[in-house]
């Protein structure tokens, strides 16, 4: 933690190592097998309106 955003925080991007990146579809092809998929985002105030609007949305 740094106290502030990194250069590219709000890109609409994922970046981690390639480990997680192989975990990931991993995961998404498991839940793909059920019906479900992957919702990945950070905590921050502007994505969990986002999040909170989906919500509201899909009810």
């Amino acid at each position: 933690f740094i106290g502030k955003p990194v250069d590219g925080y709000l890109a609409n991007r994922i970046v981690g190592t390639k480990a997680l990146c192989a975990a990931l579809a991993l995961a998404r092809e498991h839940a793909a097998s059920f019906g479900f998929g992957l919702l990945l985002w950070t905590a921050t105030v502007r994505s969990a309106a986002w999040a909170a609007s989906a919500l509201v949305g899909a009810r």
